[in-house]
This record gives structure tokens, sequence and C-alpha cells, in this order.
């Protein structure tokens, strides 16, 4: 049997201050908030929802044992949404307070990029075809 999986349907992200990442992701990105407690936050990016879990969240998603381990060095993964324009998308988030870890680029595979971290450092990248690209 082949791998059944198709499409990402859920992203989670485990962060370490709810409201801090809360504010971040609804008002400096204007993501509309779909749901919410104490402890989540459930953000609907059509076709994928974006699920902001804190750390008492994630114990009960997994485990204490498995959520220990989650406390990496460094950067092990990054979220990417395409935009029409990186550089207007990058002006306006930096308009915004957002970090950003890389300025826009032109990549030798065809896109344009750059990269930013929430409070919690989980780093997202937004991308674009180049000008020159064919679709």
């Amino acid at each position: 049997m082949g791998a059944a999986f198709k499409h990402i349907n859920v992203a989670v992200l485990f962060v370490s201050d709810m409201g801090r990442a809360k504010t971040f992701y609804q008002d400096t990105l204007g993501l509309p908030l779909n749901f919410g407690d104490e402890r989540s936050a459930g953000f609907d990016l059509d076709p994928v929802m974006l699920i902001l879990l804190d750390r008492e969240g994630a114990v009960d998603l997994l485990s204490e044992d498995a959520v220990a381990a989650l406390r990496p060095v460094g950067v092990t993964s990054q979220l990417v949404t395409f935009v029409e324009d990186v550089d207007a998308v990058y002006s306006e988030l930096i308009g915004r307070g957002v970090e950003f870890v890389r300025e826009p680029v032109d990549r030798a595979w065809g896109m344009r990029t750059a990269h930013f971290k929430d409070p919690d450092g989980n780093i997202w990248e937004i991308a674009q075809r180049h000008a020159a690209q064919p679709s």
C-alpha cells in the first residue's frame, strides 16, 4: 500500500505564551481567529488550519516526555505561504514590528523569498515566483 498522505490539513505550533502568540497571529499578521481558549487558538488558512498550543495543551496532546524532548537548540522547520508580492508583504510586516531573519532575495530555483519569526522563534517564509519565471 502506498502512502495515503495527500495534504497537510492542520499545522500545530507549540508556543510558550498563548496571549502573546495569539496577539501576534491575530493582530500583527491579521489572521482571522476561528476558535480559542486559554491553552489553544485556531486560525483558518484555507485549506489548512493553523493551531497554536501552549505547553499544557501540547502535553495533553502528546505526553510530558514528548514535549520535554521538543526543545530544539535551533530552527528545525519552517512554514511557507505564497503571496502576490513578497516585497509589499515584507514592508507591511516590518511596519508592524515583525522580526525578519532574511530580507527578500531572489532564489536560483525561481522564487523570491523572505523569512520572519514569530515570538516563539517559529520560522515563516513568504514566497512568490520571480517575475521572469513562467507559472
